[in-house]
């Protein structure tokens, strides 16, 4: 199997690369209110429209400015398709299709987290939008 790579935080994370369908350099991201914090807005792409999400609010980590990429993945999978922002892309790896059944993996003395889109698409549907207090 094709890992895609990439890094929230210090976190590696992994993903099919058959899911990942483009990436793009300094895309404009329009804000949406009223939006959960990763939600970072949507974004208009080749006559499509994506939902852009900050990877490293969505795993509960803070922005810092740290970032080293204004690097936008373009996810897609079935119906479904979602915009991601990451801090650093590190690239493809291989990994053996036998061990499908953990979702971590190590590579190069680095644990790699497997995720799937859907996995991104739950985390994000749990969170709450609108404001907390009327």
């Amino acid at each position: 199997m094709k890992l895609f790579v990439f890094k929230s935080k210090d976190e590696f994370i992994g993903i099919e690369s058959d899911y990942v369908h483009r990436i793009i350099d300094d895309s404009k991201v329009t804000p949406v209110p009223l939006t959960p914090e990763p939600y970072t807005g949507l974004l208009y792409h080749r006559g499509e429209l994506f939902d852009v999400i900050n990877m490293r609010l969505l795993l509960g980590y803070p922005v810092d400015g740290s970032a080293e990429t204004t690097r936008i993945i373009i996810l897609k999978w079935l119906n479904k398709k979602l915009a991601v922002i990451p801090d650093e892309i590190t690239g493809m790896i291989w990994i053996d299709d036998n061990s499908k059944n953990t979702n971590e993996f190590y590579h190069e003395n680095h644990k790699i987290r497997l995720i799937t889109p859907d996995d991104l698409w739950k985390k994000l549907s749990e969170l709450s939008y609108g404001h907390n207090k009327i």
